[in-house]
């Protein structure tokens, strides 16, 4: 094998393991994609809970108040 065609075989292999690379990071991006929507979703629930507890706690002392 003359020295071009060895440096295209490592060309070659270098790319399908650069492919095989990009792969894989793409999946972990779908799933941090994933994990993002979840957290966000979980934190707006808790936020609107929250806003729930604050306003009825509110009325409450409101209310005691002008008793």
């Amino acid at each position: 094998m003359t020295n071009w065609e060895s440096q295209v075989v490592a060309i070659t292999k270098a790319l399908d393991r650069i492919e095989i690379e990009v792969k894989e990071n793409r999946m972990e991006v779908v799933k941090l994609k994933q994990e993002m929507a979840t957290g966000k979703g979980a934190i707006r629930s808790i936020l609107f809970l929250g806003g729930i507890v604050t306003f009825i706690w509110t009325t409450i002392k409101i209310i005691t108040l002008l008793k």
